[in-house]
């Protein structure tokens, strides 16, 4: 179960030691209460039957009746895959999934409300921290477990646990960076259609709202390309998982006084230069072997770039040699 589910319900007073019916108890559970459970990704009419049924019980029967997450029965439904790879990059799936269906969602809010701003800002304002409840979900589950998967620890716990949770920390700052440059796009499609309106009020025509419908910006690169949040997240998602599953087996090999590792060997056919020229290559973690070139070197000529899946694996992982 999500312990942030478990925290929602607490905040309700619905596991009080007041003297309450189980109907009291039951509609202690508001709509805001719904709608952030839905935003973990509950299935409701299961979970209202379920926390009908747990009315007035003890929490330790709360706790066996409550279910996953859709997020993490995906997530743990990748837990044996053997091939880190193939795991990373369905992991990321799931988020961009979600966020996939909220970019729809925020398009279709901005279509159908460009003549109402106050609407538009709290249709899509639902929408956004529904997202972020989503990333902070699929976050607080993937990446402990790709670290898991990397360090190939029985346990996350001790510095290895203080670890992945520094990268879910650091990791959630993007997602935020994306919820940001999301709300000045609804801001500024607000300004744009509140502009045109007041022209198109002066000069006694009708609105042309040409340009503001159908996109959603969710980031806006270097040399200025824009990104929509589905496209990104997908992105951020792919690298955040790789970048998990590394740090574990990093820290692994650094806890084992193991220097050397292995980049993983896969090519493909948009496979860049860098990456073609390091795949299944040795490196040194600290970078002192006097035969094998250093792990910050291969970075810093561009490998484990965004959205790249190759990993870090111990130079005696099956099939490695």
């Amino acid at each position: 179960m999500n312990s942030e589910l478990l925290s929602l319900i607490r905040e309700t007073g619905y596991l009080s030691d007041a003297p309450l019916t189980d109907q009291q108890r039951f509609d202690l559970l508001t709509p805001t209460f719904w709608r952030r459970a839905r935003a973990l990704g509950y299935d409701l009419p299961d979970l209202r039957r379920k926390l009908w049924r747990a009315a007035g019980r003890p929490e330790s029967f709360l706790l066996s009746q409550l279910p996953q997450s859709e997020i993490e029965k995906a997530v743990r439904n990748k837990s044996k895959e053997e091939d880190p790879r193939k795991r990373i990059k369905e992991t990321a799936a799931i988020i961009a999934l979600l966020y996939k269906r909220g970019e729809k969602a925020i398009k279709a809010a901005i279509d159908s409300n460009l003549d109402n701003p106050d609407r538009l800002r709290s249709l899509t304002d639902r929408i956004r921290r529904e997202l972020l409840v989503n990333a902070a979900s699929w976050l607080g589950t993937s990446i402990p477990g790709l670290y898991l998967a990397g360090s190939r620890a029985g346990l996350l716990q001790g510095p290895h646990a203080k670890a992945a949770q520094a990268m879910a920390t650091q990791e959630f700052n993007r997602f935020k960076e994306t919820d940001a440059q999301l709300g000045r796009h609804i801001e500024e499609v607000i300004a744009e259609s509140e502009k045109r309106r007041v022209q198109a009020t002066l000069a006694g025509k009708k609105v042309d709202y040409t340009g503001l419908r159908g996109r959603v910006i969710g980031h806006k690169t270097i040399d200025g390309k824009e990104l929509g949040i589905a496209d990104y997240i997908q992105m951020v998602a792919i690298t955040a998982a790789r970048n998990s599953f590394n740090e574990g087996s990093i820290n692994r090999a650094v806890e084992q006084q193991e220097d050397l590792v292995l980049i993983s060997r896969e090519i493909r056919p948009n496979t860049c230069n860098v990456c073609r020229e390091w795949a299944g290559r040795t490196v040194s973690i600290s970078g002192k072997s006097k035969e094998y070139p250093a792990l910050d070197t291969a970075i810093s000529q561009g490998l484990l770039h965004p959205n790249c899946i190759h990993h870090i694996l111990p130079i005696n992982y099956p099939g490695s040699t």
